[in-house]
């Protein structure tokens, strides 16, 4: 693996050396982030881990909300925490805060104006993401009164009022229900068309819909960087599982198992297919015709199952706990 340090960091949307944090001091030093070193370029970034991981502590560093303790983290070449790197990012907490009082329409003129957009701009640009989020006809309604959507809408409008580059969502879709969930899933594979994003979440499948490349991290350490469909290829791969299916399955079933190379044969009860772990894995595709021949079958299909992001989640995280 290429040392990071050789990279050019204004090449990455984020580019860390050794990142960590640390919270504490003494006997009650907490590690919460342990050097961590990773980058980001254009696209939709994943950053996965159980609770506890080091997630938020990693983005609030990023976003300059706490001070790094070691190492060092820049967004596109501007040290993270600086002006400038803040002014490049958008940023929707997992749980974000709103000046309930004002209207939709008032809150988001107000952020324009702090990220000094003249008056006029501020507006028509306010006016273009509550019509982009389907929150024009709700534009005069005091924020207090908004739904949970609602409300997280508005603060995915906030992140994009000043144009960022880069947009940093924390647990974006956390504690909404299943159709509104959809709906900002949406949303942000439409944003992701004109802007890089980087995405903080535990819910896997939603992960594996947005994004390109993810992060795994785990007891403040990344495990593991690379494309959604890499990770998902290798875990496949190293798992030697493959799915079976016959005119005539418990035939197949009780002499495949008498194969030397097999660990595992089962029916699944669902799909009524075979399925097959092997230690052996170029033996066994030889094996395969004798049988279906020697025992005048019809051979229906016969594949690898691809793994799902959560499989291969489970999988790093279960070894780096021991189980």
């Amino acid at each position: 693996m290429k040392s990071i340090q050789q990279d050019n960091i204004e090449d990455y949307y984020i580019w860390t050396n050794k990142l960590s944090k640390v919270y504490g001091t003494g006997t009650k030093k907490i590690l919460a982030v342990d050097g961590i070193d990773f980058t980001m370029s254009s696209g939709v970034h994943g950053f996965l881990g159980p609770n506890g991981a080091g997630k938020t502590s990693t983005i609030n560093m990023l976003i300059g909300a706490i001070s790094i303790t070691e190492g060092d983290a820049f967004l596109k070449g501007k040290k993270a925490g600086t002006k400038k790197a803040r002014e490049f990012i958008g940023f929707l907490p997992q749980d974000p805060a709103f000046y309930e009082k004002l209207s939709g329409l008032e809150y988001l003129i107000f952020l324009a104006r702090l990220n000094s957009i003249p008056k006029n701009i501020a507006k028509q640009k306010a006016l273009d993401l509550l019509k982009f989020f389907d929150l024009l006809e709700e534009k005069d309604r005091k924020i207090k009164t908004y739904s949970m959507g609602m409300k997280q809408k508005i603060g995915l409008a906030a992140g994009l009022i000043h144009n960022p580059k880069l947009l940093i969502l924390d647990e974006p879709t956390s504690n909404l229900d299943p159709l509104v969930r959809k709906k900002i899933i949406d949303y942000i594979r439409k944003i992701s068309k004109d802007m890089s994003i980087f995405i903080s979440s535990h819910v896997l499948s939603e992960v594996e819909q947005m994004c390109d490349r993810v992060t795994i991290i785990n007891k403040g350490k990344i495990k593991l960087t690379d494309t959604v469909q890499n990770v998902k290829n290798w875990f496949s791969n190293s798992t030697n599982l493959y799915v079976i299916d016959t005119n005539s399955n418990e035939t197949f079933l009780s002499v495949v198992k008498r194969l030397e190379m097999i660990t595992n044969a089962w029916i699944d009860e669902k799909e009524n297919k075979i399925y097959i772990n092997t230690n052996d894995v170029e033996q066994f595709q030889k094996e395969i015709p004798k049988l279906i021949i020697e025992n005048e079958l019809i051979l229906k299909s016969f594949y690898q199952p691809e793994s799902s992001l959560q499989d291969v989640f489970l999988e790093i995280i279960n070894k780096d706990e021991g189980k």
